[in-house]
């Protein structure tokens, strides 16, 4: 618009200027046909007026002829303007051009719209001059129509402007600018941004690239992110414990597993050395072995300051990236307690099956060969030795029907015979069953029930559990200290809790009371002829019945074990 604005200022100015110029030539060109006419008269006081006022008439011009001394000779009167003519002469009288400055324009006023012209003239041996009045009138007129047109022209090519360019705004900027939007958006992370593909054109081409550069990386954003997921899912979620070393020695990646290890948070963890982190001296060594030879290691090592101790089997290995850059190292934490401690129950299986049976067998063939060597003719001694051997083979033959008895209820394909079972009616019949034990502490059974407690279940299996908790309550306490039996009914199980006020047992001892063979107090549990095998077939008993037991005890206290029972076992 500015350039078009100056633009028609300037053909304006141009126009008019070329117009004026037009005008003072045609003037110039008259007023030289009225200085000719002039000249040809004998003077000035014959001068033919009318063939003056004819030319004046024709050219449309007011003549006016002065003679040397201004004198006006002729006057052909034709009003041109406005303008006081009498005033104009008296105003040229003062500024009269001499005979060599030929024809001289004196403006009349300012609008530039009326002229007066003048030029020194001889006619026979007088000098005088000649003087033209032109009105230039009608010049308004043609400015005004020149600037007309010039409006309409430049109105015309604004609007073809305005048009082309919402036009090349419709077809080139706008999906520009939505192009670029949408590329800032993607910049920002926003991969579902889009834009319009509505043109088969540069722009569209760039706009359908643009979409599919979009879809491309929201695809691969989120497989990655998918990816990035399931990776976090299976770190976090794995049985081992996992942490990443990077090459400066600081601890880039830890899962949960590990913390629970080592008992530590994540924030001060990561990002820390680890020299700093493990406390373990083992760890240390193996952490700086990777580094130092980068060589895969394995080693298991036993970490003491968590409770309980924790045996854990350590694989590091050193991270190589692509063409063979050093990134660091990976410590990968096994859990082998359990692995270990399976392995020590075997050998504490073993040793103790070999120890329980090597005792009865020893007396058996000792009093056996003593017998042969001919003790059996003292009749006395061979009643006594047969009594010894009779006695050893019944705790041999129990030691193996309470094995054969485990290891039936542990089989996979063990199964109940289900029914209804009154827990108090089953707990009366055992009390009285352990009376004559319980005399022997003058102590008794105290049974705190509420009545009926009927669930679904093996009424001789549980029977033999009740059995084995008040044989080894009344076993562990102390003298005129009586056992005590409590129920509870919860929502959809029963509670019973066995109470005994004995010698306890230590924290450490609870973890393993259920193993095969443990004993509390060695010595009175040989003597009472227990096997160290009922509280093993006494957990499995009850998990089989999908109950749980659990054993609270403290030294020289007592102790209480602790059995819920479902009212329905799921089959």
């Amino acid at each position: 618009m500015l350039v078009l604005v100056g633009l028609g200022i300037i053909i304006g100015e141009l126009v008019k200027s070329y117009y004026l110029n037009a005008l003072h030539s045609r003037i110039e060109k008259e007023m030289n046909i009225v200085i000719n006419q002039t000249e040809r008269e004998p003077s000035f006081n014959e001068l033919r007026s009318e063939l003056f006022d004819e030319l004046s008439e024709v050219l449309e011009t007011r003549i006016t002829i002065l003679n040397e001394d201004t004198e006006m000779v002729y006057d052909s009167g034709q009003t041109v303007s406005d303008i006081d003519h009498e005033m104009m002469l008296d105003e040229i009288d003062n500024s009269l051009p001499g005979p060599s400055n030929g024809i001289v324009r004196f403006p009349a006023d300012t609008d530039d719209t009326n002229f007066y012209y003048i030029s020194n003239v001889e006619t026979g041996s007088e000098s005088g001059y000649v003087v033209l009045a032109a009105s230039f009138d009608n010049l308004e007129n043609v400015y005004r129509q020149i600037w007309l047109i010039l409006a309409i022209t430049l109105g015309a090519a604004l609007g073809m402007i305005i048009y082309i360019g919402a036009r090349i705004t419709n077809q080139y900027t706008k999906p520009i600018e939505s192009a670029t939007e949408v590329a800032i958006q993607l910049a920002k992370g926003n991969y579902k941004a889009r834009t319009f593909e509505d043109r088969a054109d540069e722009t569209g081409m760039l706009s359908n690239a643009i979409n599919i550069l979009a879809r491309n990386l929201q695809e691969m954003v989120s497989e990655q992110s998918v990816q990035q997921d399931r990776l976090k899912t299976l770190i976090e979620n794995m049985g081992s414990g996992l942490i990443m070393i990077d090459k400066q020695g600081y601890i880039v990646l830890v899962n949960r597993p590990f913390l629970t290890f080592f008992h530590s948070k994540i924030e001060d963890v990561l990002n820390e050395s680890y020299v700093d982190v493990f406390k373990n001296q083992q760890v240390n060594a193996l952490a700086e072995e990777v580094f130092l030879t980068e060589q895969r290691v394995r080693k298991q090592i036993l970490i003491e300051e968590t409770f309980p101790q924790k045996h854990l089997e350590v694989y590091g290995a050193p991270i190589i990236g692509e063409r063979s850059a050093w990134q660091g190292i990976v410590l990968v934490f096994h859990d082998i307690s359990e692995l270990k401690k399976l392995e020590q129950m075997r050998k504490d299986f073993v040793a103790n099956v070999s120890h329980e049976v090597k005792t009865p067998i020893t007396s058996i063939k000792g009093f056996t060969e003593t017998l042969l060597d001919g003790a059996m003719n003292d009749k006395g001694a061979l009643e006594s030795f047969l009594q010894i051997i009779a006695k050893e083979s019944d705790r041999l033959q129990m030691l193996i029907q309470d094995l054969l008895e485990l290891s039936r209820v542990e089989q996979q394909g063990f199964k109940l015979t289900l029914g209804q079972v009154d827990i108090a009616e089953t707990l009366e019949d055992v009390s009285m069953m352990m009376t004559h034990k319980a005399n022997q502490k003058n102590a008794s059974i105290q049974l705190d029930l509420q009545k009926p407690l009927m669930i679904e279940g093996d009424a001789d299996r549980l029977k033999q559990v009740f059995i084995n908790l008040l044989t080894n309550a009344l076993t562990y306490s102390y003298a005129n200290q009586d056992v005590i039996v409590k129920s509870k009914k919860l929502e959809d199980r029963i509670q019973l809790q066995f109470i005994d006020h004995g010698i306890g047992m230590e924290k450490e001892e609870l973890s393993r009371i259920f193993e095969r063979f443990y004993r509390v107090d060695k010595a009175r549990s040989r003597n009472s002829g227990g096997t160290g095998l009922g509280l093993a077939i006494v957990k499995h008993i009850i998990e089989v019945h999908n109950g749980e037991i659990t054993v609270d005890s403290e030294p020289e206290k007592g102790t209480v074990f602790t059995i819920t029972l479902p009212l329905k076992v799921n089959k």
